[in-house]
């Protein structure tokens, strides 16, 4: 019973290869109103034990979401994999649902995706 979870990473998710490490500009209303980027790490969930003794559970898939608004405002997400179903149908129409809105997402290719990385979130490489 490790203190900190096992070495290795979840079986990747094929659904979410078009959107690892994905930067994607959003728009309400035809207007951009900022940018989102999405990084897919695995994690896991501490199932029981104390101090040093603890169990956890097999890997899975996170989306971390971090989102920066025209105009100064923030936000992120960390949500499972598993429960994004609908989330990740929309993304390939070019939704992005947010706090029950329907918004427009135009995803960037891996460039822009790589810059929006670096010079708006200041986020390191996740292979780094």
């Amino acid at each position: 019973m490790p203190f900190r979870p096992p070495p290795g990473r979840a079986a990747p998710d094929p659904r979410l290869d078009p959107y690892r490490e994905r930067a994607g500009a959003l728009f309400d209303q035809g207007e951009q109103i900022g940018v989102v980027y999405l990084r897919i790490d695995t994690f896991w969930r501490q199932t029981g034990g104390h101090l040093w003794w603890r169990r956890w559970s097999e890997p899975s898939e996170q989306v971390q979401g971090y989102i920066e608004f025209n105009g100064g405002g923030f936000d992120d997400f960390y949500q499972d994999a598993g429960t994004m179903v609908a989330e990740i149908g929309d993304w390939g129409h070019g939704r992005f649902p947010y706090r029950g809105e329907a918004l427009q997402v135009r995803w960037l290719d891996d460039e822009e995706s790589r810059q929006v990385r670096v010079s708006t979130f200041g986020l390191d490489d996740l292979q780094a």
